[in-house]
C-alpha cells in the first residue's frame, strides 16, 4: 500500500498534550491550535519522504521503514524514531528512541 499523496487535516485530538511533549512552548501550541495545514507524503519502496505544509512555512522530514531516523520537529527539536512498518493508517508506528533540544 502506497501511501503517497496530499493529506488534509480534519481534526487534531490530543494535539496539545502531543505538542507539551515534544516541548513546543504554551504560546505555539495556541497559534498552532487552529491552522490549517496539508502533509504531503512521498513514498519510494520503504522510503518516505513526510512534508508538513504551514502557511509561510514547510518542514520535511525524510525517514526508511525499519531504520531509525533523526526527525526535527517545527521547533527545531530533533528526536530518534524506529519506524515500524506501516499499518492501515496514515502514521507509520514509530518508537520515539529519545529527544533533544
Amino acid at each position: 500500500m502506497s501511501f503517497t499523496g496530499k493529506y488534509e487535516v480534519e481534526s487534531q485530538e490530543n494535539f496539545e498534550a502531543f505538542m507539551k511533549l515534544i516541548g513546543v512552548p504554551d504560546e505555539k501550541i495556541e497559534k498552532g491550535k487552529n491552522v490549517k495545514y496539508t502533509t504531503e507524503v512521498v513514498q519510494n519502496g520503504n522510503e518516505l519522504i513526510w512534508s508538513q505544509i504551514y502557511p509561510g512555512h514547510t518542514t520535511t522530514n525524510k525517514f526508511v521503514v525499519g531504520q531509525e531516523s533523526e526527525l526535527q520537529t517545527l521547533s527545531g527539536k530533533t528526536f530518534k524514531v524506529m519506524h515500524c512498518s506501516p499499518t492501515s493508517s496514515l502514521l507509520p508506528h514509530c518508537r520515539v528512541l529519545n529527544m533533544s533540544g
